[in-house]
């Protein structure tokens, strides 16, 4: 190879060479002046907090206790507003209210207590520190003017040691009289029931039961009797 030819082959390597590195510094710089993307902020989705259902518990049963039924308390003795005559406790109603709540809560005496829509009544509390096997009670009726109608005998079922019975004594006698039933005593019996129980018995008081009286004697009246005429005999 002469020297001219090394000559064109050293330009054209040169040549080859500039173009090589013009491109590259073409490139560069286009890829430099394209701005750079910015990246994008994603919405983020804000996910609802899942409630989770509260998990069953387990209930455990405790074992029920069984209490023992308590004993009642003891009736307070003597029994308080009460009057002592003999072995015997005896009291009446202070005021209607309070027998009403004593006969509503016996039936009992409720059905008793309607014959008292008629007839004179009277109720009486007794108790004794004994048993009885049945209960007398003795009382007068008093009419309208204070005066004794007759005597009242009340017989009623027997009641335990220191139970409070309430009585309902019952007379003949309608409402519409005005009477009273009295001086109430009471007896605790425990010899043989005589007769149907409970009952009462009306005894009236003989100075004041009316007498039958007679009716008046018809007046007699005399018989009109004829005078006999008499004729003269014809001559």
């Amino acid at each position: 190879m002469n020297t001219s030819q090394k000559r064109w082959g050293v330009i054209l390597a040169l040549t080859m060479l500039l173009s090589a590195t013009h491109t590259s510094f073409a490139l560069h710089a286009a890829a430099a002046s394209k701005p750079t993307p910015k990246p994008t902020k994603k919405s983020e989705v804000k996910k609802k907090p899942v409630k989770k259902k509260p998990a069953k518990k387990n209930v455990v049963k405790k074992p029920r206790k069984i209490s023992k039924p308590l004993p009642s308390p003891s009736p307070k003795w003597p029994p308080k507003g009460f009057k002592k005559a003999g072995d015997v406790y005896i009291s009446t109603p202070k005021s209607e209210k309070e027998l009403v709540g004593v006969l509503s809560a016996n039936n009992v005496l409720l059905n008793v207590f309607k014959a008292c829509e008629r007839q004179v009544c009277a109720a009486i509390y007794v108790a004794s520190a004994q048993k009885c096997k049945w209960w007398e009670v003795q009382s007068i009726v008093i009419g309208k003017y204070a005066d004794v109608l007759g005597n009242l005998q009340t017989f009623a079922k027997g009641s335990k040691a220191k139970e409070v019975k309430t009585i309902i004594l019952i007379s003949k006698e309608p409402v519409e009289d005005y009477a009273e039933i009295l001086n109430m005593k009471a007896f605790c019996r425990n010899d043989n029931v005589i007769g149907k129980i409970p009952r009462n018995t009306f005894t009236p008081n003989p100075d004041i039961a009316p007498t039958p009286t007679s009716s008046p004697a018809p007046t007699p009246v005399a018989a009109a009797s004829a005078t006999p005429t008499t004729t003269a005999a014809a001559s």
